[in-house]
């Protein structure tokens, strides 16, 4: 695997509240045919790209920021996938990944195209809330060689591959509410909603041979939470966290159900050393209601079963 990548990147205060940030790559990637899926292949494959980035800050007024952003960039291979160089985020939104398209549901994906659009709004106000609102749209497309074997004829096995076309698509919106209740409460929700499509193709294999040649699938997923956080001046803290979450799938065959659920999360503990140390102890799950839901939606892991956790931290 070989890879060359140049980049820059400039930030411009065009007025005191606006910040423009630019920026431009270039890559260049060569990698092996296929070297995951087995019968592996000889040869190599190369894909370039030229990114432009580009994304703003602007403060409107004093307790009030919008921002914006948009970026191309090209994935990588193997650890590859896992290094990067140049800036991770253009307006403080996210234009470093590994994988768009859940690891879970496709493997591993070499030499990803990335294109992504982020907008947010924060707004602080006089009374100690604190609201957000953020939308994104995440794009990535990727092209691979699947090892098969051909049934020739007269009878022989012969290794081969296929090309397989991934084409990903994930729209998100994200909004917060916080509220400071006094010196050592605060409480706050959460909304976030993803609805994302995975379509994956095989150009070499006819849909008359089969369906699976050709295929669309939807995951839409909501998830609603809540909290309340106590701090005292002590030291010690306790948290309360209760989350919805429901999702529902389209495209499977057979059918995939969704899921609808609620979990309770139960924390508590103490700071010390000027706030340099701390450990806290916990229930995940307290309902113990477990789960099955679709990866297609990335989402992070819940406890499937009532979990006590406990954890020492250090802030050097």
């Amino acid at each position: 695997m070989q890879r060359a990548s140049v980049y820059a990147y400039d930030q411009w205060r065009v007025l005191d509240p606006l910040l423009l940030t630019l920026g431009l790559s270039y890559d260049y990637l060569e990698s092996p045919v296929n070297f995951r899926t087995a019968p592996i292949a000889s040869g190599e494959d190369s894909d370039d790209r030229v990114s432009p980035k580009a994304g703003f800050t602007w403060l409107p007024a004093r307790d009030t920021v919008v921002r914006f952003a948009y970026t191309r960039s090209l994935g990588g291979v193997s650890f590859d996938q896992s290094a990067r160089l140049e800036p991770s985020q253009v307006a403080g939104f996210n234009q470093a990944y590994r994988s768009l398209i859940p690891e879970s549901v496709s493997g591993s994906v070499a030499g990803s195209r990335f294109e992504t659009f982020g907008l947010a709004l924060e707004q602080k106000f006089s009374t100690g809330t604190y609201v957000g609102a953020e939308a994104s749209l995440l794009e990535s497309d990727a092209s691979r060689t699947i090892g098969v074997v051909d049934l020739r004829f007269p009878p022989a096995y012969v290794n081969s591959g296929t090309r397989q076309e991934l084409d990903y698509v994930e729209k998100d919106l994200l909004i917060t509410v916080n509220q400071l209740l006094g010196d050592w409460w605060s409480v706050g929700a959460r909304y976030w909603l993803s609805d994302t499509r995975l379509k994956t193709q095989f150009p070499q294999i006819p849909t008359s041979v089969t369906p699976a040649a050709d295929v669309t699938n939807d995951a839409l997923m909501h998830q609603l939470g809540f909290y309340g956080l106590f701090n005292h001046p002590s030291g010690f803290f306790g948290r309360a966290e209760s989350m919805w979450v429901s999702q529902s799938n389209k495209g499977y065959t057979p059918d995939l159900p969704g899921d609808d659920f609620w979990q309770l999360n139960l924390f508590a503990g103490y700071r010390f050393f000027r706030r340099h140390a701390q450990v806290q102890v916990g229930v995940l799950n307290l309902t113990d209601q477990d789960y099955q839901l679709n990866p297609l939606n990335l989402h992070a892991e819940f406890a499937h079963k009532r979990t006590f956790t406990a954890s020492l931290q250090f802030s050097f």
